[in-house]
Order: structure tokens, then sequence, then C-alpha cells
């Protein structure tokens, strides 16, 4: 069965965070927090996407797993 590994990319990231964090408010002015994390500490940004769990897609049925083992499970005939 193939199994596809699937990665966050820096964009699906800072989407996922200002999605999971209100806007920040700075000198009155209104940031999303993924966004204002990525220009004012890229390291931290890294640092954060690097740490995202890899999600697995059952290579068949496309659907995606937490686990790879269930990933490779999900379309096989028994």
């Amino acid at each position: 069965m193939n199994v596809i590994e699937i990665e966050k990319d820096e964009k699906e990231h800072e989407e996922h965070l200002n999605e999971c964090y209100p806007t920040v408010e700075i000198c009155g002015q209104e940031f999303e927090q993924g966004t204002a994390l990525k220009e004012l500490d890229p390291v931290a940004f890294r640092v954060g996407l690097a740490d995202e769990p890899i999600q697995y897609q059952c290579g068949e049925c496309e659907e995606i797993f937490d686990e790879e083992e269930e990933a490779e499970e999900c379309c096989k005939e028994e």
C-alpha cells in the first residue's frame, strides 16, 4: 500500500496559527499572530513548524491519518 507523508509548509503553519489564536494589538494596530511571529521571530516560527506532527495519507482513498500504520491498513483487502 502506498502511504504518503504530509508535512505542513510555512504558509499552512502560518494560517493554522492565525486560526488558533486571536489577533494581537501592537501600538494600536491589529495583527494576526501567526503572521506576526513569522515576521518578528522567524526562528521560533520555523521551530514550531518543525514540531508539527507528520500526517499520513492513504495512497488509495486519500484519507488522512495521524499514524502511519493506520494509513497502511486503510484500504488493505482482507
